[in-house]
């Protein structure tokens, strides 16, 4: 109780309104979902004596580092931060040392394609703050933490600073500044031990148990190939090839190719990798590295991929490899190998079962746990476990915790082709159907969506508004078969699949086909400009959040790797809605981030440019300072975007609710 009182009167002073926190069946201010979570990167130190966590302090999304003493909840938490640089993240290296992200915006204008105006740094500094924080270098990566060596990380950096000249780098060979080479760095002293010369040849390692690179990856450009190398003994520098495919085999290979997640313990020359190994699916097998061949299958399923490991959560000793993550039926789930894992997850899942339930880590065999639960109606909450009592350590979104928040359910339709498409559904908590229909297709596109709390579905149920997210083709984790046909049919047969959703809901009776609207950020953004240009119409209007509008220039933007290009000019392609301008006939509106650099503010220009030589009335709405990830949008980008959203809905779409009426 003391915890909970604590946590709801942090957040009190962060309201703008200082109304009381929302209660069932209110419609929610905007301004309670601008803000960022509460807390966040909650995690329990190695010895289980401290938890870390970020917390919140001010609307627009300030954060300090608190920790506090896992013996007493209700003591004052050491407090620390930072002047002018914002903390981004905070995790334990150590029993008694943190490693801590940050950001600082060093430009007013982005320098190009992943070029953005931000800067970031990370330094390491010990829990009571004593001594300060320690900058590593700007081109370190942390490779692994070390639970049997606990003043030691592993580290790969070549000595580079964002701020480093020409005369910084004076005799220094290029191939020395361009290949980092990994150290063993200690975390109490910042003295640092190489262990291996990185090569400019390799990619991807993967260190065994002990912290030595065993395996990388290589990608020869002039035979097109990608190849896969292991480092039979982890003493002799020596690396020799396990296989190899052609990067134009994707068809067989997927985007993902072999991926090695891990060594036997008792057989390190037995890899678990996630592989198609022939089938349309991604599962988990071992492969033989002094053959390459593959051993036996540990599990592969015929309607979902294996989307990656899911490790044990020990900190105070090195973790093994516990299971298989994937998504079915839109939920995460879990193929354990291990049973002792099995069980504590069912344990967890018992005690919490409203909530998708996470075990962030634990420490003296789980006997001390930290588990992170969330569900579409939960926005977020972490438990510290101890002795099988649960205390709640702070909520991502306690001004939520009691709000109407909507109801998720998972679907599957045909679309006109046949394909069955997933999708994630929500229903609004007000009235009943038919509702007001918003589609809000995923970003990437090649990625996955899973259900939980997504802020901007729950935004529009709580309006009234049902929301549809599509799993069209081309999403992740559906098998080969649902990803290579979306290459080219950006714009065409991925937007059938989208409009077959509203066809699907429309027979359903759940929606009317006169109250239909798409938003979209990012390629859901040109899901929404492609949905504005498309005969016949099927949106009453849509809502482009940074949105591609020109296929030729995102496919020059994002070329990359001889892999990446090859899929970039192969799967970017489609219909580029820029050209159809002329054709838009539902209100459009449009909304980017000043320095977004994943998709250039641009894009949406390009697109304005053409609706404006065609007469075509629209609205531009432009977020100061905003990046393109959710994370640099602030809060007062956020209210802006959420009002703009609901008033474009209510009013040029002429889609009112009850709880989101027209002006």
């Amino acid at each position: 109780m003391m915890m909970r009182k604590l946590v709801l009167g942090a957040i009190a002073g962060l309201m703008a309104t200082g109304s009381a926190l929302a209660v069932q069946g209110e419609v929610v201010p905007l301004e309670y979902f601008a803000t960022y979570p509460a807390v966040a990167d909650v995690s329990l130190s190695p010895d289980g004596e401290h938890l870390a966590m970020r917390r919140l302090t001010a609307r627009d999304g300030d954060y300090i580092i608190e920790v506090y003493s896992t013996d007493d909840f209700s003591a004052d938490p050491v407090r620390l931060g930072a002047d002018r640089m914002e903390v981004l993240g905070v995790s334990w290296v150590s029993p008694e040392y943190l490693l801590v992200n940050f950001r600082q915006q060093v430009r007013d204008r982005i320098e190009g394609v992943n070029q953005g105006v931000y800067e970031f740094k990370r330094a390491i500094v010990h829990w009571s703050g004593e001594g300060g924080f320690r900058a590593l270098d700007d081109d370190v990566r942390i490779v692994r933490r070390m639970a049997e060596d606990p003043e030691h990380i592993i580290i790969r950096t070549a000595g580079l600073n964002n701020t480093d000249t020409v005369e910084d780098l004076r005799g220094r060979s290029i191939g020395r500044v361009s290949t980092p080479d990994f150290y063993r760095y200690n975390v109490r002293t910042g003295r640092q031990t190489r262990i291996l010369r990185g090569s400019g040849r390799f990619g991807n390692y993967i260190l065994d148990q002990d912290g030595n690179p065993r395996f990388a990856t290589s990608i020869d450009e002039a035979t097109r190939s990608v190849q896969y190398f292991w480092r039979e003994d982890p003493e002799n520098p020596n690396w020799r090839e396990v296989m190899s495919f052609e990067v134009e085999d994707y068809e067989t290979y997927g985007q993902s190719g072999v991926n090695v997640v891990g060594f036997d313990p008792d057989r390190d020359y037995r890899a678990y990798v996630l592989a198609h190994n022939g089938e349309n699916t991604i599962g988990a097998h071992i492969m033989d590295l002094r053959t390459g061949e593959y051993v036996r299958t540990i599990y592969q399923r015929e309607d979902v991929d294996i989307l990656g490991p899911r490790f044990e959560p020990h900190i105070d000793r090195e973790p093994e490899l516990a299971g298989f993550a994937f998504y079915a039926d839109g939920e995460r789930q879990y193929a354990w190998i291990s049973q002792e894992m099995a069980d504590l997850q069912a344990v967890v899942d018992n005690a919490f079962p409203d909530t998708r339930n996470t075990i962030v880590n634990c420490v003296n065999n789980c006997a001390q746990m930290l588990v992170f639960s969330q569900s579409s109606q939960e926005p977020g909450v972490y438990y510290y476990i101890s002795g099988g009592q649960p205390v709640v350590i702070g909520r991502s979104f306690p001004q939520l915790m009691d709000a109407a928040l909507g109801r998720e359910e998972f679907i599957t339709y045909p679309a006109r082709d046949g394909l069955e498409i997933p999708a994630i559904l929500t229903l609004p908590p007000f009235g009943e159907a038919p509702y007001p229909l918003v589609v809000l297709p995923h970003g990437g596109p090649w990625v996955s969506e899973t259900r939980a709390f997504d802020e901007w579905a729950t935004v529009l149920a709580n309006r009234g508004y049902m929301v549809m997210q599509p799993q069209y083709r081309g999403s992740e984790g559906y098998g080969l078969d649902h990803w290579l046909p979306s290459f080219g049919n950006w714009g065409i047969t991925m937007s059938d699949d989208k409009d077959d959703g509203v066809r699907y809901l429309v027979d359903a009776g759940l929606t009317t086909a006169d109250q239909v609207a798409m938003f979209g950020w990012s390629y859901g953004g040109y899901a929404a400009f492609a949905a504005a240009v498309r005969q016949p119409a099927v949106y009453n209007c849509a809502i482009a959040g940074a949105g591609v509008s020109d296929l030729d220039v995102i496919q020059r933007d994002f070329g990359g790797t001889a892999i990446g290009q090859l899929l970039v000019e192969e799967g970017y392609t489609g219909m580029s809605p820029a050209e159809f301008a002329e054709d838009v006939r539902v209100p459009l509106l449009i909304i980017h981030g000043e320095v977004d650099q994943r998709v250039p503010q641009y894009q949406s220009q390009i697109m304005i440019r053409a609706l404006e030589r065609n007469g075509i009335p629209h609205r531009y709405v432009e977020l100061p300072d905003a990046d393109h990830f959710s994370n640099t949008l602030n809060y007062d980008n956020q209210v802006t975007l959420y009002t703009e959203l609901t008033s474009w809905l209510a009013n040029e779409c002429g889609m009112p609710t009850p709880q989101n009426p027209a002006r």
